[in-house]
This record gives structure tokens, sequence and C-alpha cells, in this order.
């Protein structure tokens, strides 16, 4: 098995954001009438459950517009996430083995407004590239980010390995071809026999995978 690119999940696969979310999801939500004083083991427990967060945010939890101002207020506060241990390590050690990287995110704001924390975080220099929900607008899915992601790449998803924490994002992209990895951020089970503990072990993962018969 040759695997060439690598397409990457960013919060909660690189980036433990959610503590540093959560104030501003607090707020935002706020606005609309809804009151978020779950701790952040409640929030992460439903947000690994479909439908996602409705259970505290009602029909704000599938608007698209909701979430972007969510994630502008992120980026003004620069207030940033924390590099989940291993994760540049992961990177660096990727690209001298001669693998391709590119992010692609669910948030629902446009990758040029992330520039300055992908700076923050250390990963620009081992990235080809961003791109998010935001990117491609209301009404897509992680499946249509995944295959704009291939697009960008130019790779075979059959050469394309795609490394994510929720196994929602595993579901929608099964039967697209690509090798598909999980990481227990917080989920245990995927749909997918790739499955890894923390980003630091996926350098061995990849390696075991190109030296299998």
């Amino acid at each position: 098995m040759v695997i060439k690119a690598l397409i990457l999940d960013l919060d909660m696969t690189l980036v433990n954001t959610l503590p540093k979310f959560l104030t501003v999801l607090r707020n935002c939500a706020a606005k609309y009438g809804r009151v978020v004083n779950n701790d952040i083991d409640y929030l992460l427990s439903i947000y690994y459950r479909d439908p996602s967060l409705s259970e505290v945010l009602g029909n704000l939890s599938k608007n698209f517009w909701f979430w972007h101002e969510c994630w502008l207020q992120y980026i003004a506060a620069k207030n940033y996430g924390e590099v989940f241990p291993g994760a540049l390590d992961t990177m660096r050690a990727l690209r001298n083995m001669g693998k391709r990287l590119m992010i692609a995110t669910g948030r629902e704001i446009e990758c040029w407004r992330m520039e300055d924390e992908l700076r923050h975080y250390g990963f620009t220099e081992f990235i080809e590239g961003c791109i998010s929900l935001g990117d491609l607008g209301p009404g897509h899915d992680k499946l249509d980010l995944v295959k704009r992601a291939l697009e960008l790449l130019q790779t075979q998803p059959s050469t394309t390995a795609y490394v994510t924490d929720h196994p929602r994002d595993i579901y929608m992209v099964n039967g697209l071809g690509t090798i598909n990895i999980g990481v227990m951020t917080w989920a245990k089970d995927f749909p997918t026999k790739f499955v890894i503990r923390g980003i630091a072990e996926l350098p061995n993962l990849i390696t075991a995978l190109e030296t299998r018969n």
C-alpha cells in the first residue's frame, strides 16, 4: 500500500480546541437565547453522537451562519487551542517520509481567516494548504470537503489517508476509497479498521500500512 498524501482534520485531531472555544460558544449561543452551561466532558459526549450538539443548541446546531459567527469570534479573540502532544513531530516525520499534508476542517469559516492560528501552532511549514466548510459554503458536508481536498492535492483516494477524530466523518467518506484513520481523542468506535490512540501514533501506522503485504 502506497500513501502519497494525508488529509488531516484540525479540531480535536491535531489541536485541543474545545476548552478555548467553549467560552465563545456560550457567548454566541446566549445571543440566541440558548444557555450552554454544561462542562466539557458532557459537551464532548454529545458532540460525538448524532444529532451533534442539538441537545443543547436545538436548530442552531445545524445553522451554518451561527457557527460562522462563533468561529469568527474565536479567531478574533486569538485565544487559540493547544496542539496535541506529538502533533508537530508527527507532521515533521510524515514530511520527512515524503508525504504531502493538507488540513481539511469542518469549521464554517474560510481557511484564510485561520492563517495566523495555523502559523501559531507551527503547522504552516508542513502543510500544502487548508480547506474548510467555510470555503465551500452552506449545504456542504465532510464528504464534499474530502473530495475537494483530493482535487487540490490531485491524488487518488486509494493513495490518500483521511485522519479524523469523529466517527461520523468516516461514515460520510466510507465508499470514497480513501484510507480512513480514526484518532481516539474521545470516541473509541470507528467504522474503519485503522484506529490510533493519538496523533503521535500516525507515522508508525503509515509505515506499517506501507510495509504490509
